[in-house]
């Protein structure tokens, strides 16, 4: 196995790929036991992304490269890191029901004005 991940502060973790299985599934859990409709785009955005590494890592749980080729986006203990930060945001994302401010055909607005927006979310 490695001896370093190259990133400071990150050490190796040759149990990362089932920690990976057990967090995206916490994520899949917490989802499907809150109130967000099934159909909020950023639950099927984490529920997409989670069952995708979910499978990557049941299917290679010997290989960590392996893993790390098909999710495509860096080492399997940053992926674990990746899985605790979704926690965190999905956890901001239930408690202030974000799925209810997102509008369908939303206009980007290149120069919006701040001072029309404080309802009292948390940013």
């Amino acid at each position: 196995g490695k001896s370093s991940t190259g990133l400071v502060g990150l050490p190796v973790d040759h149990d990362a790929v089932p920690k990976m299985i057990v967090k995206y599934q916490a994520l899949l859990d917490k989802m499907a036991a809150s109130d967000m409709p099934e159909d909020a785009q950023y639950r099927k955005n984490v529920t997409a992304i989670a069952e995708f590494r979910i499978k990557a890592a049941t299917d290679n749980p010997d290989d960590p490269e392996a893993v790390e080729d098909l999710c495509n986006c860096g080492q399997v203990e940053e992926l674990v890191q990746q899985a605790d930060n979704e926690m965190i945001v999905l956890d901001m994302y239930l408690r202030n029901r974000w799925w209810e401010y997102v509008k369908d055909n939303v206009i980007i607005e290149h120069n919006p004005d701040h001072e029309q927006d404080d309802d009292g979310r948390e940013w």
